[in-house]
């Protein structure tokens, strides 16, 4: 009790606008009980969970604040549930926490103005964290219809003297994670970054701060964004504790005769693990009681992965893993259509036309996994009918040289030895979490997006190092490691990201294709390799069968419907564990 009673903080007076995230459905560590809590002069949690009274249990409560990443979860008056990062109340006595929860009359769910306080475990102490724990993300957006991009105001804190440290400050002794500075003299703290809200340019947060004129405090709709991990969950929702594994072969029984004809003697054997190598196997000849090992040839052989595979203007993929079955073909086409959405991200026009190649290329992948092809699934095969544009395929050198002479057996028993292993990051499924909205009035839905563009795809984290808090990733970078990574509860967000990325490639391409009409020669004085390529622009693009000013609305059109038929999207059940969706 003492310890949750310490945890408790006072803050000064916050203003709320929250857009609920939905209740935490995977397992999780309980909350622990810390005790019935007093109304004041404050709102002893801010945050009201739009989940109904009725039927409310104190597991429903604490799954709805898990979900939306407070520390604390408390029920007042028989079943309404309120969330917070500490509790603005004083400790009562347990008899004024004595109302039965309308959803199990065996739980008690507060009083008139007392709250039964939870506490969420995988959060440390507020007191550990200092004003030095927070790192600046950039500057972001705060304009969005859907909600501010942190919820909670510091009306507290002074905007005529409003500085960077004044507003950390206020956001610790919060317990918040996320703060932001404003317009010059605002400030806002949150515990997840709100929906529709995006990074933008540096130089559009260029307000000065009002106490202290060499900081920057946001701007117009834009705030200087900070997060301080160490006021984060440690395992937020979703969280799976990683799991170690190692692959050990077999032991094998080795035995030594004391003669060429006499049985192996069990007293004289020895159990080894069997080490991997690449050298043949020596020649062994026996002479009496000695053995000798005459020396073998060793073939080394060296590949030379190429550094960009296929290649759209300034844009290069990465290669695909090797394959040699049906299993490993398809972790290849995975590898390949995550990678399209980097594509028009990154080729430049009019080169970005190329991207649509490699789309279809990367569905040319699928398709000879399942086309069982004569002498084997293997990618060699593949590139011999599909060759990559702008690239060749990886070169092997073989070296053969001779092997060190073995050593002579020994009765004695082998010494251990260390075996190496390597960790190779999954490839994840390209299905996406995310929706392609319909619209039967301008033509797009699943499988046909304004412009043939389709949606970044947005699935689980190949990096394990990142996982366990942030399971899922958007893939729009061919590099894995620089593409933004989401928590549990931020699949809605990710979600929104990934709509604004299809929007403004359908601008930058399909409208701007629309705009122009390309006219790029394929070489010698245009004529018929002009119409060659205008009829592949038709084939890409549906034909650009608008203007510019009906393309741009169609592509408004797709991410407003994005936006809406994404909202509340959840990861549950998806990516339960590292490496699995």
């Amino acid at each position: 009790m003492a310890a949750a009673i310490a945890a408790v903080a006072l803050v000064g007076r916050v203003q709320a606008t929250e857009v609920a995230l939905p209740p935490c459905l995977d397992p999780f560590q309980p909350f622990v009980y810390s005790g019935c809590f007093l109304e004041g002069s404050s709102q002893v949690l801010p945050y009201r969970s739009p989940a109904p009274s009725d039927g409310m249990t104190v597991e429903k409560c604490v799954a709805e604040c898990k979900g939306n990443g407070y520390r604390y979860a408390g029920l007042v008056y028989y079943g309404n549930c309120y969330c917070g990062t500490t509790v603005l109340g004083t400790p009562a006595e347990e008899s004024q926490c004595s109302y039965p929860c309308n959803g199990d009359s065996s739980e008690m769910c507060g009083g008139d103005k007392t709250f039964s306080i939870y506490q969420d475990p995988t959060f440390q102490p507020v007191e550990d964290a200092t004003v030095e724990d927070y790192s600046p993300l950039g500057c972001w957006t705060d304009d969005s219809s859907l909600g501010r991009a942190l919820t909670y105001r510091q009306d507290g804190v002074d905007g005529a003297t409003l500085t960077t440290e004044k507003c950390l400050q206020s956001c610790r002794d919060g317990g918040f994670p996320f703060a932001g500075t404003e317009f010059g003299g605002e400030c806002f703290c949150g515990v997840v970054i709100g929906n529709d809200t995006f990074a933008a340019p540096a130089d559009e947060c260029n307000m000065p701060c009002n106490g202290n004129a060499a900081q920057t405090c946001g701007g117009r709709s834009r705030l200087n964004l900070f997060v301080a991990d160490e006021l984060q969950s440690l395992q937020p929702c979703g969280y799976v504790p990683p799991v170690s594994s190692s692959t050990a072969l077999p032991p094998v029984s080795t035995s030594v005769p004391s003669s060429s004809s006499a049985p192996p003697s069990t007293s004289a054997a020895s159990t080894t693990s069997a080490p991997l190598t690449t050298a043949a196997p020596p020649t062994t000849t026996t002479k009496g009681a000695a053995s000798t090992t005459s020396s073998s040839l060793c073939v080394s052989t060296t590949v030379v992965p190429p550094t960009c595979e296929w290649k759209c203007g300034k844009w290069c993929s990465t290669p695909l893993p090797d394959w040699s079955d049906v299993s490993s073909c398809k972790t290849a086409w995975s590898n390949c259509a995550l990678q399209v959405a980097s594509c028009f991200k990154g080729a430049g026009w009019p080169e970005v036309l190329d991207c649509f190649d490699f789309g279809e290329w990367c569905a040319d992948v699928s398709s000879y996994c399942g086309s069982n092809p004569r002498g084997g699934c293997k990618k060699s095969d593949f590139w011999h009918r599909k060759p990559a544009k702008g690239h060749s395929p990886a070169k092997t050198t073989t070296v053969t040289t001779t092997c060190a002479p073995a050593t002579s057996t020994s009765t004695k028993p082998a010494a251990s030895s260390t075996t190496t292993t390597t960790t190779q990051c999954p490839i994840p499924t390209p299905t996406n979490l995310c929706h392609q909205p319909t619209n039967l009035w301008f033509g797009y839905g699943p499988g046909k997006p304004v412009g043939g563009i389709e949606m970044p795809v947005v699935t689980c984290n190949d990096l394990a190092r990142d996982w366990p808090g942030y399971p899922f990733k958007g893939y729009t970078d061919t590099d894995s490691g620089r593409c933004r990574r989401y928590p549990r509860n931020g699949c809605t967000s990710a979600c929104a990201d990934a709509c604004k990325d299809q929007y403004e490639d359908c601008v930058d391409v399909y409208a701007q294709g629309c705009k122009v009409r390309p006219r790029r020669s394929l070489g010698g004085d245009g004529g018929d390799n002009y119409f060659e390529f205008a009829r592949a622009v038709d084939k890409r693009t549906y034909r650009w069968h608008d203007n510019y000013s009906g393309a741009l609305g169609k592509c408004k059109a797709q991410y407003r419907d994005c936006l809406r038929v994404n909202r509340g999207v959840t990861g549950a059940g998806k990516c339960p564990r590292f490496g699995g969706w």
